[in-house]
């Protein structure tokens, strides 16, 4: 062999050896891989398997839980049981005309489904305290169906419910009722009832009066006055009124809300009015007013006694005399006996007639009254003048 021979040998056996190397390699690196994927098989299928162990722990721990709030398992007996105690929470929470009818029965693989039917009427508050104790007693029960209606004949309202009661086949046959309370059922029955009362269930919500007055109230010193408030009621519901910390000077009419003020002091103080609708639920509203007790005003001035005879009515013009720079106006006033000899810009009264001449010329003298302005004429009177512009 020569020299080329022998060096290709070397490289065709190196070859050799480096492909066995590379495929012994990757079946080891397969091997592991194949281990790896076997273990974490396991690591899940152990997990898988406490899963289980866990759920099958709380399934006992539920199943015990139900087989003590269990009804008897004897269909009969149950029936009986329950139906007893539902007349005894109906008699203690003074349902009237009650009604328990047994409706079907269901089966299935664990248990046994009873239906009760229960009608009855009663207040509000007696209503809901009623299905408190029914869903915190803490059985395996349920009111599936609800009917409230007001009632028609009386007053109060007509309850329908639906209930359904279920018995496990593997609960004692003298199984004993409950002795706690369902833990999702508020133990305080206002807790419970309160957001269902606080509120109507035939008719939009009702809504607060409003204040649609002056919030600054004027009286006078020394005088016992009436102010009437103005408040309104979007369901023009009835309102009722009271005053909160009043003043001794300060009192309201609780049911016209008529507020009356007597103070002998310039003074000023708040008064808060209360008031309550007559909805349901009643709505309240505050308002805080403002009171001023000022002075009285002034007395009016004195009014002019009626006469007993308008002297204008016997006033007439009697002659218009040219001098030499101006006009004058005679006007004879025949009640008195007497002659007013007018120029222009005199003022003048007579009778009910007060003015000043604005103008004479040859055929009339003009004569302001107030805003208006009056012609008068030789042998006219003074008061047919007044009248004919009036």
């Amino acid at each position: 062999m020569n020299q080329r021979e022998r060096i290709l040998a070397i490289l065709v056996g190196g070859l050799f050896v480096l492909g066995l190397g590379q495929w012994g390699f990757t079946k080891y690196q397969t091997a592991i891989k194949q281990r790896r994927t076997q273990y974490e098989n396991l690591q899940e299928r152990q997990v898988q398997l406490a899963e289980q162990r866990n759920q099958g722990a709380l399934a006992d721990r539920q199943m015990g839980e139900y087989l003590v709030r269990s009804v008897s398992s004897d269909v009969e007996r149950a029936r009986s049981d329950y139906q007893s105690w539902l007349f005894d929470v109906i008699e203690s929470h003074n349902l009237k005309d009650a009604k328990v009818d047994s409706g079907r029965t269901s089966s299935g693989d664990l248990y046994q489904q009873m239906t009760f039917l229960l009608t009855g009427r009663a207040e509000a508050p007696e209503i809901f305290a009623f299905m408190h104790e029914i869903q915190s007693k803490d059985y395996l029960h349920r009111i599936r169906e609800f009917d409230l209606k007001p009632s028609k004949t009386d007053s109060g309202f007509t309850i329908s419910m639906t209930i359904e009661v279920a018995s496990l086949r593997n609960a004692p046959v003298d199984a004993k009722a409950p002795e706690t309370n369902a833990w999702r059922v508020d133990p305080n029955t206002l807790a419970y009832s309160d957001p269902i009362l606080n509120r109507n269930l035939f008719e939009p919500p009702n809504r607060a009066p409003s204040y649609d007055g002056s919030r600054t109230v004027e009286v006078t010193k020394g005088r016992s006055e009436a102010v009437s408030l103005v408040f309104k009621d979007a369901e023009q519901h009835r309102l009722s009124y009271e005053l909160v910390d009043p003043p001794e000077v300060v009192s309201i009419d609780d049911r016209s809300g008529t507020l009356r003020v007597r103070s002998d002091e310039l003074t000023e103080f708040d008064v808060t009015v209360r008031v309550t609708d007559h909805g349901y639920p009643k709505r309240t509203v505050e308002e805080t007013l403002l009171v001023k007790v000022v002075d009285p005003p002034p007395p009016p001035p004195p009014e002019k006694p009626p006469l007993e005879f308008d002297d204008a009515k016997q006033t007439y013009l009697t002659g218009l005399v040219q001098g030499a720079e101006d006009w004058t106006a005679w006007m004879n006033v025949r009640t008195r006996g007497t002659t007013l000899k007018l120029r222009v810009g005199d003022e003048f009264e007579i009778g009910s007639v007060r003015g000043v001449v604005e103008s004479i010329d040859a055929d009339a003298v003009k004569i302001k009254i107030g805003d208006k302005t009056i012609t008068l004429t030789s042998g006219g009177t003074l008061k047919s003048a007044v009248d004919s512009v009036e």
